[in-house]
């Protein structure tokens, strides 16, 4: 009888140890499997985004420097004052684009490149008494393209993605629309200015 109770006292511990041992094994696997899936998921770009993070690394490049030009050599405060913030805004989304891109593995250039390097030539070489007109041209199509660039690469991106990739994304083509909107009005108001002037004239 003693035997028969001894017996099943270890049957017992024996399941029980099982059932134990199995649900580890289970969350282990799911806990092997879950997190470096979950990862994954955030870890890797198409080469539509990765393209779109260096074109941001130089865009932020040419707007800090064309933000520099402008607080230099701007006639009127309110440019001065734009170039300012575009200088602050783009220096802080650098860092953060930085960051980003070290998050996925992803060299950014350090250089702009040729066509950008033009707006700056241009807004450089302009006459005193032009530059404002023609910098807020310039910077206004330097813009527009930019959100293109936004615009094409994003397109057919899930709203329902909030990796951080897509967070950063749509953040930064929000502000970079509403800098535009900014430049076009201050734009507009500086040539009602000089078509008031020339017609008092």
């Amino acid at each position: 009888m003693k035997k028969t109770i001894i017996a099943a006292a270890c049957l017992a511990g024996v399941l029980a140890f099982a059932s134990c041992d199995s649900g580890t094994g289970e969350q282990q696997a799911t806990e092997a499997s879950g997190t470096p899936t979950a990862a994954e998921v955030d870890s890797t770009l198409t080469e539509d985004e990765q393209e779109l993070l260096a074109f941001a690394a130089r865009n932020n490049m040419l707007q800090i420097e064309l933000g520099k030009i402008a607080a230099q050599q701007a006639s009127t405060d309110e440019l001065k004052q734009y170039g300012q913030q575009l200088v602050d805004w783009h220096t802080t989304n650098q860092q953060e684009l930085q960051e980003l891109a070290q998050e996925y593995g992803v060299t950014l250039p350090q250089q702009m490149e040729e066509e950008q390097l033009e707006y700056m030539e241009e807004i450089r070489d302009a006459k005193p008494e032009e530059f404002d007109a023609e910098y807020w041209e310039s910077v206004t199509k330097a813009q527009r393209e930019a959100i293109d660039e936004y615009d094409d690469n994003l397109k057919d991106l899930d709203e329902t993605d909030a990796s951080a990739f897509s967070l950063w994304a749509r953040n930064a083509q929000k502000e970079l629309q509403a800098q535009m909107e900014q430049a076009k009005a201050f734009e507009l108001e500086l040539k009602t200015n000089e078509g008031g002037i020339s017609n008092s004239l």
